[in-house]
């Protein structure tokens, strides 16, 4: 109530609200008292509607509210959760379309709704906004976002408004400086940055694409309404935290349960002649690099345990998950998660097989979890796992310039079994150095075997 009398139009933002309203929610109650103050139009949500600019889209009791291509979609949330409508699934939708762009604000409220989907827009580059404790009725939400480290500014609901109209200011009002894009005209500063993001978080970010690190660090900065790179680099080097929230910027970890699903169709194929020609007790290993918040490794380790289940072999099992997230390998370890990290996989058979049901989600069970460890390490500068089967490193060389890209090839190849499989993102490949030491299985899938013989006799 607050806040909204504040928001100014600008032409640009959108804004879409997830109230937390019991199922039988009085909606139209709800609407009439936001158009009270409001200087925007408040206007309940509708499924497959196009957001607008300058306007408040309120989504109403008893559906969630996504984003999804420009369009605001109500979904049907599932039995097990707690508060509807889910700031969690919104967050995560928000994230996933606006990127950088993306805002979360979190007002008074029970419970940690809310936090896993700041994570997701923090991941992405986006900026998360939360209402000062002494200013909110309840502060549950708050305290749960604050704690985890994820709030860029914590603010009265007056001082929340403003710092949004800042973000895009409008047409007509006198525009502060545009935000200086660290680029070519700023080399020494930009390298001076990296370097020390690098010293502090103890990662060699100095192989990543500039572009890329340009865009989170540009990204930063309008969050926090810094127009030049020096001023933000002084900033930095005077605050540990900010350091550390580059590096979580520069590390973006998403992932979800059988991500693109043909690769797993494909895979399965694969793996079932592989593990056909294992005997005694042998072990089918596993390797997934950049593992974020570890639901590709529970997967193989499902995929696995299926093609397995009939056999009379004791082939064994072992999935490593590295990353050098420790956040994201947090919620790994917990193997927890909310019901957006299972919109490829829509089996109930094995989800009520391998999951147990949890507040707002599932936790994977137990026989599934002691297949999989976690790893937090640089994966550029760790010895790999030795002796595997496959490796899954999806999304994480498009960061690397040419020359890490190769020296992480090569690093796969020789960690690989003779005949091993490496899987890449759908917008990787392994160049041209890389065929020399792998055959393209599925080209489109992105799929590769590792030749034969020792890496000395394949250059």
């Amino acid at each position: 109530m607050r806040l909204l009398p504040h928001l100014r139009a600008n032409g640009r933002s959108r804004y879409v609200v997830a109230q937390h309203m019991a199922k039988t929610g009085h909606n139209d109650l709800v609407l009439r008292v936001l158009a009270r103050t409001s200087g925007l139009p408040i206007v309940q949500a509708q499924t497959g509607e196009a957001l607008l600019p300058d306007r408040i889209y309120v989504v109403p009791s008893s559906w969630n509210g996504v984003i999804k291509a420009g369009t605001l979609q109500l979904l049907e949330p599932a039995s097990t959760q707690l508060s509807t409508p889910s700031v969690n699934e919104l967050f995560k939708s928000v994230a996933e379309a606006a990127g950088s762009s993306a805002v979360g604000i979190i007002l008074s409220g029970a419970g940690a709704d809310g936090l896993q989907g700041c994570q997701a827009i923090k991941a992405g580059g986006g900026a998360v906004f939360i209402q000062t404790p002494e200013t909110a009725l309840i502060t549950g939400m708050l305290g749960a976002v604050q704690r985890a480290g994820l709030a860029d500014a914590v603010l009265s609901p007056e001082d929340l408004a403003q710092r949004i109209n800042d973000l895009v200011p409008a047409p007509t009002a006198a525009r502060a400086p545009s935000v200086a894009v660290p680029t070519e005209s700023h080399p020494s500063g930009l390298q001076g940055l990296i370097q020390k993001v690098s010293r502090a978080s103890g990662i060699n970010f100095s192989s990543y694409k500039e572009d890329t690190l340009v865009r989170r660090i540009r990204g930063r900065m309008k969050t926090l309404g810094i127009s030049e790179l020096e001023a933000y680099a002084a900033r930095a080097s005077e605050d540990p935290g900010e350091l550390d929230q580059l590096k979580k910027l520069f590390v973006v970890s998403l992932s979800w349960f059988f991500r693109d699903r043909p690769v797993f169709d494909e895979l399965q194929k694969l793996l079932m002649t592989a593990v056909a020609k294992k005997a005694g007790q042998e072990a089918v290993r596993v390797w997934v690099p950049g593992c974020a918040t570890g639901e590709e490794c529970f997967s193989f380790a499902i995929l696995l345990t299926e093609l397995l289940k009939d056999s009379a072999s004791r082939v064994r099992i072992e999935v490593i998950g590295s990353d050098v997230n420790a956040e994201a390998l947090e919620v790994a370890r917990c193997a927890t998660y909310s019901v957006k990290a299972f919109k490829e996989f829509q089996d109930s058979d094995l989800t009520a097989k391998y999951f147990r049901a949890a507040p707002g989600g599932y936790e994977v069970a137990e026989p599934i979890r002691a297949l999989c460890t976690f790893r937090q390490e640089d994966v550029i500068a760790a010895a790999p796992p030795a002796e595997l089967g496959l490796i899954s490193c999806r999304n994480l060389l498009i960061y690397m310039k040419s020359d890490l890209q190769e020296k992480m090839i090569d690093k796969f190849f020789r960690a690989l079994k003779p005949d091993g499989l490496l899987l890449l993102g759908m917008s990787e490949n392994i160049g041209l150095a890389g065929t020399a030491r792998f055959l393209a299985v599925d080209s489109g899938l992105r799929i590769f075997r590792r030749k034969t013989g020792p890496a000395e006799n394949i250059s």
